[in-house]
């Protein structure tokens, strides 16, 4: 990547040139440094773009005076970012496979389980506490199902003691862990093929439940059930 950076710096754009939607481009971040990109929105007027850097996710909007056309020999790799969204929500974000997942939209639920639903007096809490979860640290995303180009993911941090000594523990888990989560019995396909994952996850409901976690504090009840 270093050899691409300084393949663009102080290159001139084209005579001419004006940025496409959809185009894969070479653009300068805020680092200083050039990076592969696509743009998603570009405008004339404005002359800048909105651009996704394709191998590691971030968006920005760049000048057109910071955006170069993508030379032949740096459009054979794929993208390294991959889009993916939390199971049962539909927010996006993107992450570096197999690296550190970097969440830009922290709305949603996890692979094996859902967030409580809208009409739920705990729906906030769950969304905050998932929020809190995620939030500042560096998690890495376990593929655990692939739905055509949608992966579900788990949430896992490997700086986390209790991780080390659980290596089941996860983001999912402890939401479930405290009531602000439900296994997803109906619409995850795949929790069969997980036996150990699916008796780690009925534990963090009976604890959930002992201790009155979440939507638990009132009674005995599952979104689910």
């Amino acid at each position: 990547m270093r050899d691409f950076s300084a393949h663009y710096k102080g290159t001139a754009p084209p005579a001419g040139f004006v940025p496409k939607a959809g185009e894969l481009i070479s653009a300068k971040f805020s680092d200083g440094a050039w990076y592969r990109a696509k743009i998603r929105r570009a405008s004339p007027v404005k002359r800048e773009a909105e651009v996704t850097f394709i191998d590691y996710g971030n968006q920005d909007t760049i000048g057109f005076a910071d955006i170069r056309p993508l030379d032949a020999k740096f459009r054979t790799l794929p993208g390294q970012a991959h889009d993916a969204r939390l199971r049962c929500e539909q927010p996006s974000f993107f992450f570096f496979f197999p690296r550190r997942l970097t969440p830009l939209k922290y709305t949603g639920a996890c692979s094996f389980v859902k967030l409580v639903g809208d009409d739920s007096e705990y729906r906030e809490d769950g969304v905050q506490r998932f929020r809190q979860l995620c939030d500042g640290r560096k998690l890495v995303a376990n593929v655990d199902h692939k739905e055509g180009s949608t992966l579900h993911l788990r949430l896992i941090d490997p700086a986390d003691p209790v991780t080390a000594d659980d290596p089941l523990a996860s983001v999912n888990i402890d939401l479930v862990r405290e009531g602000l989560a439900s296994v997803d019995r109906k619409g995850c396909k795949y929790l069969a093929s997980y036996p150990q994952v699916q008796k780690k996850l009925q534990e963090a409901v009976a604890g959930a439940k002992r201790d009155r976690s979440g939507m638990f504090e009132f009674g005995d009840v599952e979104e689910d059930e």
